[in-house]
């Protein structure tokens, strides 16, 4: 999936919440089949943490996958 692909799908999974560039092209690396199980994590991270926009930092610290 590319990272626009990607921005539309993730900016559309909870209101409030947005994935900048450097987030969704970073995100452009997990296989297909595990995209929606990614942003849904991402997603309840940001929630848990009052955070509004997920960067790649964000995603890094938040990887499950170290």
């Amino acid at each position: 999936m590319d990272a626009d692909a990607i921005k539309e799908k993730a900016n559309s999974a909870a209101e409030g919440i947005t994935f900048n560039d450097c987030a969704c092209e970073t995100l452009s690396q997990v296989p297909d089949f595990a995209m929606d199980m990614a942003i849904s994590h991402m997603v309840s991270a940001a929630q848990e943490q009052g955070v509004d926009t997920i960067c790649c930092d964000f995603l890094e610290a938040n990887n499950p996958m170290g």
